[in-house]
């Protein structure tokens, strides 16, 4: 029999389960571009590769995955930081200087 265990669960006004709690990802780097605190963390997709995120106050902003297929002569995790350092470069270039 595949029925489950909690037949509760199957009903239309269950109780709905708690939302996934997003795991904080590695803390690169955080500075701030005028009045806007930027941070970057790196998430680790195992064999999907290395994510760089970058946040403004604290809301997602961008983000691009580096696939361990892209270039096999450097890692992942190294080509995610390389990305980051110049998108970090290019927000402090146009960041307002007051």
């Amino acid at each position: 029999m595949t029925a489950p265990t909690n037949q509760r669960a199957l009903h239309w006004d269950a109780p709905r389960p708690p939302g996934r709690e997003p795991e904080p990802g590695e803390l690169l780097f955080e500075f701030m571009a005028g009045h806007t605190r930027v941070r970057c963390e790196l998430r680790d997709h195992g064999p999907l590769g290395v994510e760089a995120q970058f946040f403004r106050n604290e809301e997602f902003f961008c983000s691009r995955r580096f696939d361990p297929r892209l270039d096999a002569s450097r890692p992942s995790r190294e080509l995610a930081i390389a990305w980051a350092t110049e998108e970090r470069r290019a927000l402090e270039r146009e960041a307002p200087t007051t």
